[in-house]
């Protein structure tokens, strides 16, 4: 591999490192009862560090949440629901219904990955 080729591989590798840092927070789809797929996307403040999927009756919550404070007494509390089924997750996009899609970054990483070992090769 020539000069030119260790400088591509190079700079393919630190735009790696800078997608692949542990800076960015949370994202959870954030939606109240949507009338069909949540596709609504938030990035959660620092506080918050838990997706939260709610099933209330004929309402859904789909939103971002306190990890502390995912428990039955707490989101009935706030969301004022007395009946609930309730799931916390702490990765990005967890709290979707059947949500099979993958987040940007990683297939920013696969793609890079693969143009690393072509300019390899």
């Amino acid at each position: 591999m020539g000069s030119k080729g260790r400088f591509v591989l190079l700079g393919l590798l630190l735009i790696l490192a800078d997608l692949c840092h542990s800076g960015y927070s949370l994202q959870c789809y954030n939606c109240i009862t949507p009338p069909s797929k949540c596709t609504m996307v938030s990035n959660c403040t620092h506080n918050m560090d838990a997706c939260l999927l709610v099933e209330a009756g004929s309402r859904r919550y789909y939103q971002c949440w306190r990890f502390s404070d995912c428990n039955f007494e707490s989101i009935s509390r706030i969301l004022g629901e007395k009946e609930l089924k309730y799931n916390c997750c702490q990765k990005n996009l967890c709290n979707g219904q059947g949500a099979l899609t993958l987040p940007v970054k990683t297939f920013l990483l696969v793609a890079l990955l693969l143009a690393a070992w072509n300019v390899y090769l």
